[in-house]
């Protein structure tokens, strides 16, 4: 099948409308990393891939304690930003009354930049993340609750 623009919009659109049944999404949110200046590793300028999962584990684990235990929803979506370091998007789900500002708080003091802002149904997520689906690079997470939903097993 070629991979023309065509192609990449009709998956984009696939994509963003499967996941936005998946739950009642709260937040549109896009976690960026600072490069680390680590004296240890004096060569080291840049996030690679599994850092920047560990972050968005991290960043699940935090939400769960905040949210004493309840399991939030996200689906979240990697892209390799043009300097080189990942950079996630992604749609949060079940987080209560939790201050999104807090978030972005969080994000800086262990990461980098944050935006966490409200997700606006009439936009879809198909408008928030169908398009990072398709690009050249690219890489998709769920968290725990929607993995069991999805039947997504762990590395066995």
């Amino acid at each position: 099948m070629p991979n023309d623009g065509s192609t990449r919009e009709k998956l984009s659109q696939a994509f963003g409308n499967w996941i936005d049944g998946m739950a009642a999404w709260e937040w549109y949110a896009t976690l960026t990393f600072r490069d680390p200046k680590d004296p240890r590793f004096p060569n080291w300028t840049q996030i690679g891939w599994k850092s920047a999962h560990n972050a968005l584990q991290n960043f699940n684990n935090a939400l769960v304690m905040e949210l004493d235990y309840i399991n939030p929803a996200w689906v979240a979506c990697m892209e390799q930003q043009r300097r080189g370091v990942p950079h996630w998007h992604m749609l949060v789900a079940n987080v209560q009354q939790q201050r999104r500002m807090s978030w972005v708080d969080w994000w800086f003091e262990h990461y980098g930049i944050a935006r966490i802002l409200p997700y606006q149904q009439e936009l879809g997520a198909r408008y928030y993340l169908g398009k990072y689906l398709t690009k050249e690079i690219a890489d998709i997470q769920f968290s725990p609750l929607l993995k069991a939903k999805l039947g997504i097993d762990k590395k066995k």
